[in-house]
């Protein structure tokens, strides 16, 4: 057992052995153990690697609400990790003001971190789900709240079928919608696919730019570069943003902060994907991605707002996709957002969602009032539409 680990009790007999780590020493020491569960389980995602999610933690734990970490490992009898469940818990007020401690996935609250799931072996068998479901109800608090669950995860169908058959109150909420490209063929392939209009525009727009002008397109190769890119994205970011209504969740001293911080950690493990155009020397645009087994993930980016009307935006997306294909990717997801110019490179979604499971009374008034208030705001929306 490892610093700060304690095995959790009362489970029925099986194969498996469960450790909870509740400490960040004892996190910060699995992290081959959990990137190589990761490369070989059932469903992956970036957001799940332990850099990410060691960052994470170690960045947002005190931020907002007190939380205290809890992740579920479950080994075999060979003592390999077989199963992980990131996991922390935190206080809420629920109905009348009563205090409620969750469950909540370790990425979620903070920052944008999209596929959270449990990181289960592609050889998992029912007897380690059974353990992994047992071990939520060990944890002694009111009930889950467990969000950017896919469809196809591990995580959703598992816990609605467990809670119908233990009779739990659970809820199941629309949360994000997030477009995506299939990368197929190469990328002449790709822009031969998309609209006359966007097809004309993509291609004009980028020859346009490269003959009146000096456009380099690179990528940040070392720490320094990386971390001095984070400085320019939140730059070019604000500039933008200045010349629009309403206010950048993204544009926050806080979460620039956290951006530095990981970029180093990022490069290193090969997870990261900073793009930037330089037009005549000088940084324009940035886009911020990140890369795993296979997919591009296109976080946030930057933009000059004096050469909007040159389609930088256009231009430096067309080339990191470009560069995505290059690199063997096969997605380039553009995560949460309906953004308008999301829609001009693809017609591909996918939804993700929340999951609330009640252990208590008060958790169960608590998100059933929740659901109710949800459907009335509908209502409220559909009336002042019409």
């Amino acid at each position: 057992m490892g610093e700060n680990t304690a095995t959790a009790a009362n489970l029925s007999q099986t194969k498996y052995k469960t450790e909870i780590i509740t400490s960040q020493t004892a996190f910060q020491n699995i992290q081959g153990e959990w990137n190589h569960l990761l490369s070989q389980s059932l469903k992956k995602s970036f957001f799940l690697t332990w850099e990410w999610q060691f960052q994470w933690w170690k960045f947002y734990q005190k931020v907002g609400s007190e939380k205290s970490l809890y992740i579920v490992l479950i080994r075999d009898e060979f003592d390999k990790i077989q199963a992980i469940l990131p996991m922390y818990k935190t206080h809420i007020s629920g109905v009348l003001g009563k205090k409620l401690e969750l469950l909540y996935l370790v990425g979620s609250g903070h920052e944008s971190s999209e596929y959270l799931d449990a990181i289960v072996s592609s050889s998992a068998d029912e007897q380690l789900y059974e353990t992994l479901c047992e071990c939520l109800q060990q944890a002694d608090v009111d009930g889950v709240h467990f969000s950017d669950l896919r469809d196809d995860s591990v995580l959703l169908p598992l816990l609605q079928d467990w809670a119908r058959q233990q009779g739990l109150h659970a809820e199941k909420q629309y949360w994000k919608t997030c477009p995506f490209i299939p990368l197929q063929g190469n990328y002449e392939d790709f822009i031969g696919s998309l609209s006359k209009n966007m097809r004309y525009n993509v291609r004009r727009r980028t020859r346009n730019l490269e003959k009146n002008h000096k456009v380099v397109f690179r990528k940040s190769e070392t720490a320094e570069d990386a971390e001095k890119t984070v400085g320019v994205l939140y730059e070019l970011h604000r500039k933008r943003w200045e010349t629009k209504e309403g206010e950048s969740k993204f544009d926050d001293p806080l979460r620039e902060k956290f951006h530095a911080i990981i970029a180093a950690p990022l490069l290193d493990g090969g997870y990261l994907r900073f793009y930037i155009l330089e037009v005549d020397d000088v940084p324009v645009a940035t886009l911020y991605c990140f890369a795993y087994d296979g997919h591009v993930y296109y976080y946030q980016a930057g933009m000059e707002p004096e050469l909007e009307k040159k389609s930088i935006g256009m231009v430096v997306m067309g080339k990191a996709i470009e560069a995505s294909f290059e690199e063997g990717a096969h997605e380039y997801d553009f995560l949460r957002g309906l953004e308008d110019y999301k829609f001009r490179w693809t017609d591909k979604t996918r939804d993700t969602h929340i999951l609330e499971i009640a252990f208590s009374k008060a958790a169960a008034s608590h998100f059933g009032a929740q659901a109710k208030w949800r459907g009335m705001k509908k209502q409220i929306k559909k009336v002042i539409k019409k």
